[in-house]
This record gives structure tokens, sequence and C-alpha cells, in this order.
């Protein structure tokens, strides 16, 4: 009898265990993550003191293809400095909500340039969520309350695509 009961427990804690593992392996699996980054370099470049009527005619973009727990992202005319090294990309989820934090690596020069930056978004979310697009500086720091977009995404459209 002692050998069943002992037996029994060791059974329950097994499962308690390993239900719990696979879990924390959905939780991990389920985080969006960024492949795939890549950039073009400068497409237009203009020096600091043209940077007011260069806003006004070149707006850029952003685009979200969706396939599956993959989408393919592509941010269009960014105004970075022309030192700009690199483009960067942070994505994180929390709560519902997606936030992109994209920033150059560089930011010292006194001309500016127009870059297309695309990358891969693999363990998308299953369902709609709020998507926060931020431009940040040189390390990553942006401000929380003034996003350059914010807006809730149906992925069953496919696709969408945002002035930015």
């Amino acid at each position: 009898m002692k050998q069943l009961i002992i037996q029994l427990i060791a059974i329950t804690l097994s499962s308690i265990i390993s239900s719990s593992c696979s879990n924390m392996e959905d939780a991990v699996i389920q985080n969006p993550c960024i492949s795939n980054l890549e950039n073009t370099g400068c497409i237009s470049h203009w020096d600091t003191d043209n940077v007011e009527r260069h806003s006004e005619v070149n707006k850029g973009s952003f685009e979200m293809l969706f396939d599956g727990q993959v989408t393919r992202c592509k941010f269009t005319s960014l105004d970075y400095p022309c030192d700009y090294e690199q483009v960067n990309v942070k994505v994180t989820y929390n709560d519902g909500t997606m936030t992109i934090v994209e920033y150059p690596s560089s930011d010292t020069a006194d001309c500016r340039c127009n870059i297309d930056a695309s990358f891969t978004i693999e363990n998308m979310p299953h369902h709609d969520f709020i998507l926060k697009i931020y431009h940040g500086d040189t390390e990553c720091n942006y401000d929380n309350a003034t996003p350059k977009y914010e807006g809730r995404v149906n992925q069953t459209d496919g696709k969408i695509i945002i002035p930015y």
C-alpha cells in the first residue's frame, strides 16, 4: 500500500513538472523575435540645413505582410543621420501590445539620409493586437508617450501599410 501511494505521488509530481515545463516552453515560443534584418544604405542624402524642406516632401511608410506566425516588415524612407552604421529594430510583446522600436547605431553626422529597412518577425501572436512604433536614439531610448504610430492590427487583413 505504501508503495502504491509513493508511485501515485511520483506520477502526480512528474505530471506537474512536465506540464509546467511545457507551459514555460509555450511562453518562450510565443515571444515575437526578429530575424533577417537588412537595410539599404543611403538612398538619398541632404545636409541638416535642408531638413525642414526635405521632411515636407519625403514621407515614409511601414508595411507588415502576415503569413501565419511569420510577418515580413519593411520601413520605407527612414530619416537617419548619414553615419547611422545600421538600422536596429527591437520588438517586444506584452499584454496584447506589440512595440517596435527602430533606431540608428550612430548619430553624430551633420547630414541626413533616407534608408529602407526590412526584417521578419517570427512567433507572431494569433490574434489582433495593438501596434506601437517608435523611433529611438542610439541606445534604443524613446518617449513612451509619443509613438510615431499606434493602432489595432487585424492579421486577417493579410497586410497593413501605414504612413510613417
